[in-house]
């Protein structure tokens, strides 16, 4: 009988080579682990820039193709009841020049300059006001927002409809505006209240206004005294008599709008000393709910370092085509301003420590040739987005 030889352990030579080869899957599995977890990484930070990217353009797209939208009045004067200086505030629309285009339906400012045409200071390092972010979390309501010299801002303004109509006729100028939804229209309770800036607009005369008593059932009852509110209406007497086509709400000429103010700028926040574009706006503060709309400035998207722009004007005056591209500083007349070219650099909210340091210096905006980190190289990944857009409301026909 032949007895086998049992097992007894394992020689240090098969343990070695098992060690060796667990050692090499561990190794293996684990690069394979940082890898993919790197490439998540890349690909979660380049996904959240071109979103950021993605968003802050159209945003500024569609305000911008909005510029001096009045209704039908496109040849007729603006009245601006509201009581403030026309050629310095957020809130300004003068009335035509020439042709029926507003002259200041769109401002630029010129890296973090005074405004032209307006010369006003708003915002610049020479204001001195003190504007209040609403969507900051942990915002104070002082903290100080200034616009960033070396990157460029633009100011729009237009009117935005309600889908509402004058319903009855005026008895004078100074009468409520009595307004009603239009056909298939659904109106919400607070679309007009007290403080809001409004405009009746038919096709003989735009007239813009400060509501100054809340309109929260049908019909609404918009009334414009005058002397009330910030900042309040100069008179409560309009520049015409609005009437209603035979009294039909539904066949009525007269559209009531919102009248929007939107300036578009760079600064930097002082909790996170990031820039980030903001937005100047005349509307209800979220840190202020149930009070009365007030000027303040919203922070919108971090990470955005450097906005440059040009103006396309139509030099000729004729074809309202643009026939050259120049700054601000440069526009000859603002009337013929008919498109404008933005190139907006953006960068990641966080650095990722595991790529390379950004050193680059040289990001062409336009003509500008733009250093984020001048003197301090970071590791945050960069994109320059560019876009041309037509002012619509410019294209008509004069």
């Amino acid at each position: 009988m032949i007895f086998q030889k049992k097992q007894q352990g394992l020689t240090l030579l098969e343990l070695l080579i098992a060690m060796l080869i667990g050692t090499l899957l561990i190794l293996g599995a684990t690069s394979m682990f940082i890898a993919n977890k790197r490439v998540y990484k890349e690909v979660d930070y380049q996904g959240r820039l071109a979103e950021n990217a993605r968003f802050a353009m159209e945003m500024m797209i569609r305000d911008l193709r909005m510029t001096g939208f009045i209704g039908c009045a496109v040849r007729q004067e603006i009245n601006n009841n509201l009581d403030i200086a026309d050629d310095k505030e957020l809130l300004s629309f003068v009335s035509k020049t020439s042709g029926g285009i507003q002259s200041n339906s769109i401002e630029g400012s010129e890296s973090g300059a005074e405004w032209e045409p307006s010369n006003s200071a708003d915002l610049t390092a020479a204001d001195g006001n003190t504007e209040t972010p609403s969507t900051i979390p942990g915002s104070t309501a002082n903290n100080d927002v200034t616009m960033l010299a070396g990157s460029d801002a633009f100011t729009i303004r237009f009117l935005e409809d309600t889908n509402t109509n004058l319903c009855v006729n005026m008895t004078n100028a100074q009468d409520k505006l009595e307004a009603g939804a239009q056909t298939g229209a659904t109106i919400p309770g607070g679309l007009f209240i007290d403080g809001g800036l409004y405009a009746a607009s038919d096709c003989e005369a735009t007239n813009i206004f400060q509501l100054t008593a809340n309109a929260s059932t049908e019909p609404f009852q918009l009334l414009h005294a005058a002397g009330s509110g910030i900042p309040g209406n100069k008179t409560s007497s309009l520049s015409k008599q609005y009437t209603t086509s035979g009294g039909n709400c539904n066949a009525s000429p007269v559209d009531i709008h919102i009248f929007r103010a939107r300036r578009y700028f760079i600064a930097v926040d002082q909790e996170t000393n990031r820039p980030g574009l903001y937005r100047q706006v005349f509307d209800i503060n979220a840190n202020s709910p149930g009070q009365a709309p007030v000027e303040f400035a919203e922070r919108l998207i971090d990470g955005v370092e450097n906005i440059q722009i040009l103006y396309g004007e139509d030099t000729t005056g004729n074809d309202r085509v643009a026939d050259t591209y120049v700054d601000a500083n440069s526009v000859g007349d603002w009337v013929n301003v008919v498109s404008v070219k933005l190139a907006v650099l953006f960068a990641t909210v966080e650095e990722d420590f595991s790529a390379p340091f950004d050193t680059k210096n040289d990001y062409q905006l336009l003509d500008q040739t733009i250093d984020p980190t001048p003197g301090a190289n970071d590791r945050r990944r960069r994109k320059v987005v560019e876009a041309t857009v037509s002012l619509r409301n410019r294209q008509l026909s004069l």
